[in-house]
């Protein structure tokens, strides 16, 4: 039955990506929010904590939302488009890593990521649209100083947008199923890093043409604190390219980073 293959699609979500979400924000909140919240009080980025308890448990609700929405559209997907012969996109995966070469098993994982982070970039500059952020994106900047349970707290539309846009990285190229799940894996640990709250990310990493490409904590964490500029997910050129880096990203980040020197 149909409604028996939606179920089952939900609940191998809640159960595996599930398990790996709720994993890694519970390990990352406890650590960086409980067991060394005094000692790592420099690494912070908003010197003073302004996530309170209620706001945490909404988001963790809202977290199960998003993955109920995952399982539902994963399945909707996989029925309707993938497997149809009029559908939009096609099944690139492949199971022979030589049939490509390492080369180009590398370059997938980091040209789904350029996909990912071009498609998260435009979509949420659409979703900060006045009509669009009230009724939808509002919810996700509940917190204005976000932990990592703000990384899936998502109104069930703006998260039927954003793995949207996961599956159409997905159609774009030729991908190995290792390959996807290493970008999965990437995609996910990102969201929960650039959520933590604490600049994790060294000064030599900020500061280096080799990387400073990279959106490090602060980027994101000021977009949750003043909502119109620093759009990005993964790197920083769409938002310099488009003129919504904040003016002070920089300075910012320097003072972040030079705070994390003098432990109190």
């Amino acid at each position: 039955m149909e409604v028996d293959g939606l179920l089952s699609s939900i609940f191998d979500t809640l159960v595996h990506t599930g398990t790996a979400y709720f994993r890694y924000t519970i390990l990352s909140f406890l650590l960086f929010w409980v067991i060394l919240e005094q000692r790592l009080a420099h690494f912070r980025i908003q010197p003073r904590q302004r996530t309170k308890a209620k706001v945490i448990f909404r988001e963790i609700g809202y977290s199960f939302s998003t993955l109920v929405v995952i399982g539902t559209i994963g399945w909707i997907l996989d029925r309707l488009v993938f497997h149809s012969r009029y559908g939009l996109f096609y099944d690139n995966a492949y199971t022979n890593i030589s049939d490509y070469g390492w080369g180009y098993f590398v370059l997938s994982v980091f040209l789904m990521l350029v996909f990912e982070d071009t498609y998260f970039y435009w979509a949420h500059r659409f979703l900060h649209h006045p009509k669009l952020f009230h009724c939808v994106h509002k919810i996700h900047h509940y917190s204005v100083d976000p932990n990592p349970f703000t990384t899936y707290s998502f109104h069930p539309l703006e998260a039927a947008i954003l793995f949207l846009g996961q599956m159409i990285t997905l159609s774009i190229i030729p991908v190995h199923d290792l390959a996807v799940g290493i970008w999965a894996l990437l995609t996910l640990l990102n969201g929960i890093v650039i959520h933590l709250g604490y600049e994790i990310y060294p000064r030599w990493f900020t500061k280096s043409w080799l990387t400073n490409w990279k959106t490090p904590c602060t980027h994101h964490n000021m977009h949750h604190e003043r909502f119109n500029g620093n759009y990005a997910l993964i790197f920083t050129w769409w938002d310099k390219l488009m003129g919504t880096e904040f003016s002070d990203y920089q300075a910012n980040l320097e003072a972040v980073q030079q705070r994390k020197l003098v432990p109190k």
